[in-house]
């Protein structure tokens, strides 16, 4: 049997689907949250933890952590006097990477975001990229990645850190749930004029992904990674309308209005992740070896279908 993998941020959307995918391979998973732990599983065993923070006994075995745990985008920033992106982006990676290199662990998987990178790049981003770090939430993220690249430099653990897009997938939460939301009410829709493509990634397929770099693979150091979703905001709307079948009308709106009505509304980064571009240059994920294993089409096409299906 294989030796088990820590995941923390294990029931966040992408850590459910990265738990789901190494139980598939039959890889045993110590999931780790802070909240009350669903039920355990056949090769799955939680672990709650308060402060999010993995304890020796915890990695006792384990030959790799996937470390999701951390703060999104939210609106507080400060409480009693408490960073709280830094204390959940940077802190806590610290911390988590200093158990793993302490309990001997082979690989350690940072999980970073493409937004360390700014949210607007007229090229292809890659791991050459600058950094821009121009919100709280992509400074904090820059700091957890060079305090983990310290903590476990001239160790045995093996570091990768992934920066990944935009994420969609089935019941997904973010900008991608409410454009399913907005086409479904079949209104007009001032993207007409939108030309700028973004990549998106599903989130199977970096699940599949970060289950590749923690097992024993080629795969290490940094990688901005995606899947090949890259598309206009038309071609997003025009495709989630085929597949909810309900008609789409796209008004013809410069951009740059819809960019200014946004930021009066308080809302330019969230039309800005959608209208202008920001793709991904992967080639160095795939040069490791790893292919997604659901082709862009069929992986828009099942979130689509999720979301037009009840839950059960």
């Amino acid at each position: 049997m294989s030796a088990p993998i820590l995941v923390t941020g294990a029931a966040g959307y992408i850590g459910q689907a990265t738990v789901a995918r190494l139980r598939s391979a039959g890889i045993p998973v110590r999931a780790l949250t802070r909240r009350a732990a669903p039920p355990a599983l056949p090769g799955l065993s939680w672990i709650v933890r308060p402060d999010g923070l993995p304890q020796a006994g915890d990695l006792d075995g384990c030959q790799a952590v996937i470390h999701l745990a951390g703060r999104a985008h939210t609106g507080t920033v400060m409480h009693q006097g408490v960073d709280l992106f830094d204390a959940a982006n940077h802190l806590l990676a610290r911390d988590c990477a200093l158990a793993a290199r302490q309990a001997g662990v082979a690989r350690f998987v940072l999980v970073s975001t493409l937004g360390v990178h700014g949210n607007v790049s007229q090229r292809p981003i890659d791991e050459a990229s600058p950094l821009l770090g121009d919100t709280p939430y992509a400074r904090a993220k820059i700091a957890g990645e060079n305090a983990v690249s310290a903590a476990l430099e001239g160790s045995a653990t093996r570091r990768v850190t992934v920066r990944p897009p935009m994420i969609y997938g089935p019941h997904c939460p973010g900008n991608f749930s409410r454009l399913l939301r907005l086409v479904q009410r079949g209104l007009p829709l001032p993207f007409g004029s939108v030309r700028a493509r973004r990549s998106f990634m599903h989130v199977d397929n970096l699940a599949d992904f970060l289950a590749y770099c923690a097992a024993d693979t080629p795969a290490q150091g940094l990688y901005t990674v995606a899947d090949g979703s890259d598309y206009t905001l038309p071609q997003l709307i025009g495709r989630i309308g085929q597949g909810l079948g309900q008609p789409v009308r796209l008004l013809p709106c410069p951009p740059g209005l819809l960019r200014a009505l946004a930021r009066l509304a308080g809302k330019a980064r969230e039309v800005d992740s959608l209208t202008r571009p920001m793709l991904v240059d992967w080639r160095h994920a795939r040069a490791s070896g790893w292919a997604p294993p659901l082709p862009p089409d069929n992986a828009l096409d099942q979130a689509i279908q999720a979301y037009a299906t009840p839950r059960s």
